[in-house]
């Protein structure tokens, strides 16, 4: 019976570790401040800085400036710029005051099993661990913090793919074309399995807030 009793103090003691680190761990408004940036910000940003891009193209290259493909390409190149600069200034300022996320992955002393059956229970594909339920929410919350980070960040990267189809379409190179549209295409595929997660862990927190105890 030795055996099992170590097993179960090691567990024990995994999760007195995990439970103090979720203490303080908090959501303060992560689903507010993400949605003020995808219908306030990031459509004006994008807006204002195709535009000023495209006008630069135009001033900057003469000979292009009746080539509408070419100045939408600088357009968007700006506005890739702008979209990773913003989404950077955006966290600091509106999303990271927004939450509190604790210095350390609240799983971390837990065995790769455990993490995984947390997750799958934020997923609301396992059945809720109640006795568990602080270091699980505390995941959550973590876990929205981290994607909505990454929310903030990548639409950068699928405005990068469009100049270079715009780019290899103008000089005829429709294969390369077509291989960078599938990536643009696969990279906003990606934001969208990035914002199902941050809905997913949302929902959790607000499903289980009433049978939260104190933080």
């Amino acid at each position: 019976m030795s055996g099992i009793d170590d097993l179960m103090a090691e567990s024990n003691e995994r999760w007195t570790v995990a439970m103090r680190r979720a203490k303080g761990v908090q959501d303060n408004g992560l689903g507010e401040a993400i949605k003020t940036y995808y219908t306030r910000y990031f459509p004006f940003g994008l807006a204002l800085s195709v535009a000023v891009g495209a006008v630069i193209g135009a001033l900057t290259f003469p000979d292009i400036a009746d080539k509408g493909p070419i100045l939408l390409a600088f357009g968007i190149s700006l506005a890739a710029c702008t979209a990773v600069i913003g989404g950077l200034i955006y966290n600091a300022k509106k999303v990271v005051p927004a939450v509190q996320s604790g210095k350390i992955d609240v799983l971390l002393s837990l065995e790769s099993a455990e993490r995984k059956r947390i997750r799958r229970q934020i997923a609301g594909k396992a059945p809720l661990d109640a006795e568990r339920l602080p270091v699980i929410r505390a995941a959550a919350v973590q876990l929205r913090k981290n994607v909505a980070t990454q929310l903030l960040v990548q639409p950068m990267i699928p405005l990068f793919f469009i100049p270079q189809a715009l780019n290899f379409a103008q000089r005829g190179d429709s294969l390369f074309g077509w291989l960078m549209t599938i990536g643009a295409a696969v990279m906003v595929i990606g934001l969208g399995f990035l914002t199902r997660d941050f809905r997913r862990a949302g929902h959790f927190l607000a499903l289980t807030r009433e049978h939260a105890g104190p933080s």
